[in-house]
């Protein structure tokens, strides 16, 4: 062991003559610049491991900064050995100098991955920022003895016990200064580009400072035992030297422009995934309630694994007339309390494979999954118990703005398994809703059944059925008398009817409503016109039936179209028919749209001599102030009045009180749906002249309502 120390201290034990030297001051300071130069271009690259949150790209730039550390250290090291000059011809072993670079790089590569931080805070342990000071420390000694013992020249190389033992104390001491430095300045990386400047160049003066101290300290240690050159100057293999520090700032200024791309296309990926992710959000959420979007919902659908879930659709129940009245941005602040309390609802009484999503408009859908349990009844009731939970919040008040506002909820329901069409998932509840909303007697909660899907087929198919219908004119007017006191026909109705050539005859009961809700009942108008204009131009040619009118129904969509009169008023001219023949039967609905459009237009046909009759009086949104202004010539007692007027007083009541009404307001009174002589009597008796129903005859064709009437 003491031979072996004696090959490297100096115990007075060299042969030959101890040679001095002395430091050039440039070259000094030009190992300093580089150093700093280094250790800040190491600094700058590891902030692009900061960048990344994916492991391994943070190592691949932690190593980077390593290798540009270690390289400029060592550059720095031949630099400042160029830096002693002594007169003794020197050479350097190839091999040993390119090992003595691997202790700075991995030291340096530990040193600096313990204070990458991606998160907040940005600062390194203590401890570990200490230990990290002190393999640095280490790492550049080690570099900076082997470096020194690639010299080759006629002589030994011994160290000073003491000046070796402080060159290592001043590595550990400096090295831990510098980590501590770094980290006290980690905090100032996340500020202002001035800040984020400083906090790498005052870390590296200090590195820089560290590595050449420990550089000179060492130098001082060195004891050069040697025979003097012939001409006593210095000699160097100083192309070794300079291929070294080139090749330093040659990695120096790669680093910086590798830096700055990598920067560049690290920012453009960034943008171009924060773009990503903002269409994806507007793809797969709503923008107002933060929810996700039907496409979300379709998603989640297709995706579900387990066993059984349910999915509930909340409709926020005359959410337009809120719109209508209070304007759009009432309605929008709704719509996100119901989001919130959705997600609130969710979050404490559901669990964590719950979902929720804002269909569009006023529909929100949940999904629920069913408890797992053998008996399938109790399962959907937990769920339905859960889901009547969400409608009674959803129905609580809504403070919209300076006034409170109460919405009832209709909610439609499906139960289905994972791995379900989502479309058909979605579809089943879409129909429990809408049957929901119909049934206005319910309490608002509908569940699927398999016959709502057969009659939307249904409903679908007699839509397309009557379409063609409309275009082929295969549906037909018919005709039921309307008598007076003395059971003389004065006119009839004229109702539609509809011969399907496969399923039979349609109830108007089925058919009209459908036509109205998809708008075809606008065709379907102009076809009932033409037609009764054609019975009356029939009934004018002879002379049994020319002075019989014939009342025609008319729907509100159909009579608030900008061309309905223009479209009548050409009807009766080009079937040449009298005016005052032609009586139309409007609803209370009619009223419901602009009053003084409804009035001009009536108006405008009385002039010519059409008459009108206001249908169903009683049965919508009766108002006494539309019969005293708008030009009415009947009135019409609706049948389900006259059909429990003898069993019902309130009833009776309501029909008196009707015909005593007609009468004051000057109006002729007809009622529908006589089916008995008790009801005909009862009516005559309290003033009622005109009768309508099975008693006096069954809708019939025109032409065998002719033959019946002669």
């Amino acid at each position: 062991m003491t031979e072996l120390l004696k090959t490297f201290l100096d115990f007075g034990q060299a042969n030959q003559s101890l040679v001095t030297g002395e430091h050039n001051l440039p070259l000094v300071l030009l190992s300093y610049f580089v150093a700093l130069l280094g250790v800040y271009t190491s600094l700058l690259t590891l902030t692009r491991a900061s960048s990344y949150r994916q492991p391994k790209f943070r190592r691949i730039w932690i190593f980077v900064s390593a290798c540009i550390a270690g390289i400029t250290v060592w550059s720095m090291h031949f630099i400042g050995m160029i830096a002693f000059q002594i007169p003794v011809a020197m050479k350097h072993h190839v091999g040993i100098t390119l090992v003595s670079v691997l202790p700075a790089i991995f030291a340096n590569w530990y040193a600096l991955a313990t204070q990458v931080k991606v998160d907040a805070p940005y600062q390194a342990g203590l401890i570990k920022t200490i230990f990290a000071g002190l393999v640095l420390g280490l790492g550049i000694g080690a570099m900076h003895y082997i470096g020194m013992a690639a010299m080759q020249f006629n002589g030994v190389l011994l160290y000073d016990v003491r000046w070796f033992m402080k060159s290592i104390v001043v590595a550990l001491l400096l090295g831990t200064i510098a980590m501590l430095t770094y980290r006290a300045m980690a905090q100032w990386a996340q500020r202002t580009e001035l800040e984020r400047l400083f906090s790498r160049l005052f870390p590296a003066a200090v590195i820089a400072l560290a590595i050449s101290a420990m550089h000179y300290t060492a130098m001082f240690a060195a004891r050069f035992y040697a025979t003097l050159n012939t001409n006593g100057v210095h000699q160097h293999d100083e192309w070794l030297a300079y291929t070294i520090g080139f090749a330093a700032m040659l990695a120096a200024v790669a680093a910086v422009i590798g830096t700055q791309v990598d920067k560049r296309i690290y920012t453009q990926a960034k943008s171009q995934k924060a773009a990503d992710k903002i269409i994806h959000n507007l793809a797969t959420q709503d923008n107002l309630t933060g929810l996700a979007n039907r496409q979300m919902l379709l998603d989640r659908l297709q995706q579900l694994t387990g066993y059984h879930f349910a999915l509930a659709i909340f409709d926020l129940d005359k959410f337009k007339a809120l719109n209508n009245t209070y304007g759009a941005s009432y309605g929008d602040l709704m719509l996100q309390q119901v989001a919130k309390r959705l997600r609130d609802i969710l979050t404490t009484e559901a669990s964590s494979s719950s979902f929720a999503s804002r269909l569009g408009g006023n529909e929100f859908a949940v999904i629920l999954p069913c408890p797992h349990e053998t008996d399938v009844a109790a399962s959907e009731n937990t769920v339905l118990r859960l889901i009547k939970d969400i409608q009674k919040q959803l129905e609580q008040s809504y403070q919209l703005g300076h006034f409170t506002h109460l919405s009832t909820v209709s909610v439609g329901i499906t139960r289905f398994s994972a791995g379900s069409d989502a479309d058909t998932v979605l579809g089943q509840a879409s129909l429990a809703l809408a049957h929901a909303k119909n049934d206005h007697h319910h309490s608002g909660i509908e569940i699927f059944r398999t016959e709502f899907a057969e009659q939307a087929t249904q409903r679908i198919s007699i839509e397309q059925d009557l379409r063609l219908a409309i275009e082929k004119q295969e549906l037909q007017l018919y005709v039921q008398a309307q008598v007076n006191s003395d059971d003389q026909v004065v006119g009839a109705e004229a109702l539609l009817r509809w011969q399907h050539p496969k399923h039979g005859f349609i109830s108007p009961a089925q058919f009209i409503p459908l036509a109205e809700e998809t708008g075809l009942i606008i065709p379907l108008g102009h076809l009932i016109i033409e037609q009764a204009c054609e019975i009356l131009n029939s009934w004018q040619q002879q002379p049994e039936t020319q002075q019989l009118t014939l009342a025609v129904n008319v729907s509100g969509r159909q009579f608030q179209q900008p061309d309905f009169v223009q479209g009548l008023l050409a009807q009766i001219k080009y079937h040449g028919i009298q005016p005052h023949l032609l009586k139309l039967e409007v609803t209370e609905s009619v009223m419901l749209h602009d009053v003084d459009l409804v009035a001009d237009k009536m108006n405008e046909l009385q002039t010519i001599g059409v008459h009108f009759a206001i249908d169903d009086f009683g049965t919508g949104y009766s108002s006494m102030a539309y019969l005293a202004e708008l030009p009415f010539e009947t009135l019409k007692i609706d049948l389900s009045f006259v059909r429990d007027m003898l069993t019902q007083p309130s009833m009776a009541s309501i029909v008196r009180a009707m015909i005593q009404l007609a009468h004051s307001l000057d109006l002729k009174i007809i009622a529908e749906g006589v089916e008995t002589q008790a009801q005909r009597d009862y009516l005559a008796a309290h003033g009622c002249n005109l009768y309508q129903g099975y008693l006096f005859g069954r809708p019939a064709p025109a032409s065998d309502f002719l033959k019946n009437l002669s």
